[in-house]
């Protein structure tokens, strides 16, 4: 009888499965954060319903998976939230609006863009004044923004 088991256990028919070597796990680690699942399936040339099969059965390909995932975005986020400390307004408002549910009328969000807007281009033209030359300072100057 034990013939029998190793018989059927020999030959179960199916194509072999597809694991992760250690070197395809690290380069999972980069892959994830920026990589849709489709992506990450096509590097490894493999089909996305593969991918997401040996993410079920191997925990350790979940796992590097998800934490990849998590800490980018932990490193993004903190970035987004200094920056918003900072008195980055764009910044301030994105995170309100993902974290914190707010929501800006309509109106406002317009007023709000073309202020940032004109932030922006305030910023980069003063931003190397020493390239200008004198009639560009004045031109700036004349229009009051400088």
């Amino acid at each position: 009888m034990s013939e029998d088991l190793t018989i059927e256990e020999k030959n179960k028919g199916g194509r072999p499965r597809v694991e992760l070597t250690e070197a395809q796990l690290e380069e999972l680690k980069i892959l994830a954060p920026i990589c849709t699942l489709q992506e990450v399936a096509d590097y490894f040339g493999i089909c996305q319903k593969t991918f997401e099969r040996i993410k079920i059965r191997d925990e350790e390909v979940l796992s590097i998976y998800k934490k990849a995932k998590i800490q980018t975005k932990g490193i993004i986020g903190s970035s987004l939230i200094r920056r918003a400390i900072a008195g980055d307004t764009a910044a301030a408002i994105f995170y309100m609006k993902t974290q914190g549910r707010w929501r800006v009328p309509k109106d406002e969000e317009e007023d709000i863009k073309d202020k940032e807007l004109k932030i922006t281009v305030e910023i980069k033209e003063h931003e190397n004044l020493d390239k200008l030359t004198p009639y560009q300072i004045q031109q700036l100057k004349d229009d009051g923004s400088l």
